[in-house]
């Protein structure tokens, strides 16, 4: 039997400790939601008495939070699928294509993973008043799939930078076109690489708020982030009922990190090591 050795342990106990620590919140949210605003004030720390949906029920229907939920579903598949779609190509013709400036292209790229979303906003805003698109899912798609686009095209960059091309340079060789090869050889290879970009940018996309808070003013349209606002009141807030909306609204970035969290590893680590 191999002994675990004592620097092992003692790093096994704070990984354990630092776990804890993170997923505890979740947790105290998760069993809170299922309570009574009367039992959460009484014991906010003690089991539900029974378990009941109501809060979801209410969550879902009278709160609009499956409206705000399918709102959030467009936005961010339509902009995730055109970050995917532009990164992708731009990282190809960056690593892929001889042209005189590509470096300067890819510093621009590089700037834009350093400019604060803040910054942005009240330039966007104008610009989008007098495009008359203010109020409207397109106000968001737009600046998600820009923002996106940094370090996304950054990943596939490194990623495509790690193998040889010349399995592309063989298949012109035999006659393959340049969509050929991008859909056919690079794609295919680059899949871990897609999957990270894609998972990281739908979490940012689902999560992000700001752009969401200045754009969108009408309720028929709001995201999921601003729909919590509807369970706080002038004078009273219902916990419980946000308690089982929080947990409506983390549900697909759960599932997203629970099923793709080894090809985000191998994503963020395949550009690391040439060989």
């Amino acid at each position: 039997m191999k002994k675990i050795k004592i620097a092992d342990l003692i790093k096994y106990l704070i990984l354990l400790t630092a776990t804890l620590i993170f997923v505890f919140p979740l947790v105290w949210v998760f069993y809170n939601s299922f309570k009574t605003n009367s039992e959460l004030f009484a014991n906010p720390w003690n089991l539900a008495q029974s378990l009941s949906l109501e809060n979801y029920t209410y969550a879902w229907k009278q709160a609009n939070i499956g409206r705000y939920f399918l709102n959030s579903v467009i936005v961010c598949s339509i902009s995730l699928i055109l970050c995917l779609i532009l990164s992708s190509a731009a990282g190809y013709a960056l690593t892929r294509l001889k042209w005189k400036l590509s470096d300067t292209v890819m510093m621009i790229f590089l700037v834009g993973m350093m400019i604060p979303i803040h910054s942005t906003l009240i330039p966007l805003f104008l610009m989008f008043s007098r495009m008359g698109i203010i109020n409207s899912h397109l106000s968001l798609i737009i600046p998600y799939t820009v923002s996106g686009m940094p370090i996304a095209v950054f990943i596939m960059t490194g990623f495509l930078k790690s193998f040889p091309a010349e399995i592309e340079e063989s298949a012109v060789i035999d006659g393959a076109s340049m969509r050929t090869v991008f859909f056919h050889i690079t794609l295919p290879i680059a899949r871990p690489s897609i999957a990270t970009v894609a998972i990281y940018t739908f979490v940012s996309m689902w999560n992000e708020m700001n752009y969401a808070l200045v754009f969108l003013s009408d309720q028929r349209k709001m995201t999921v982030p601003i729909g919590l606002n509807a369970f706080k009141g002038q004078y009273s807030t219902n916990y419980v009922a946000l308690f089982a909306a929080v947990m409506i609204t983390i549900l697909p970035s759960l599932i997203v990190f629970s099923v793709f969290n080894r090809q985000v590893i191998e994503g963020m680590t395949s550009g690391a090591v040439k060989g």
